[in-house]
């Protein structure tokens, strides 16, 4: 065999051995993030991409169901404040929860802008779509829950606040920025 045939049978077989590790070793995981949807850290977007809108106190958790790899709780809650739309008294509202790891207990992804309604607690919530009317068997679907933190009458003030503030374009329910980190 010759000297070129040798170093070319070599150099090929490097190439084959680097090409499968290629393949072969996991790619490094990158931190890529995409925010899409609403701001929900400002309170003029969240007003403004409301249904609606009050300050309740959860009454009681009522059921719980899972479907599909997704969870879900929904709470009777009572209406302390209108701050947007129409409500009832009493009204049902559901949203998407993971399994706390105890029984009864329940988390959400982000506990300051979606928290998951306790009994006995109160809350500034807002509504998607569904019922606030409070007839039997309806049920809204809340987007946004944080407790109160101001009191009724504090929320109440903020929030007109907030509703009377014209949202910049962030509005737009699309990817609003992507970034690696």
């Amino acid at each position: 065999m010759s000297a070129k045939a040798w170093v070319g049978g070599c150099l090929a077989a490097g190439l084959l051995a680097v090409g499968a590790a290629w393949f072969t070793v996991p790619p490094e995981e990158t931190d890529t993030h995409a925010v899409c949807g609403p701001d929900l850290s400002r309170d003029d977007v969240v007003a403004a991409k409301s249904q609606s809108m009050a300050v309740v106190e959860a009454v009681e958790n009522t059921r719980y169901r899972e479907d599909g790899g997704s969870a879900y709780l929904t709470t009777r809650v009572k209406t302390l404040e209108t701050l947007k739309g129409e409500f009832g008294d009493v009204f049902h509202v559901t949203q998407g929860v993971k399994n706390g790891g105890t029984p009864h207990r329940y988390a959400t992804e982000d506990p300051d802008r979606y928290a998951v309604l306790e009994p006995g607690r109160q809350y500034v919530i807002a509504v998607q779509s569904g019922s606030t009317a409070g007839t039997a068997d309806t049920e809204a679907w809340a987007w946004y829950a944080r407790p109160v933190q101001r009191g009724v009458a504090g929320e109440r003030a903020h929030w007109q606040e907030a509703l009377a503030e014209a949202p910049e374009a962030a509005v737009n329910s699309g990817c609003e920025e992507v970034y690696a980190g």
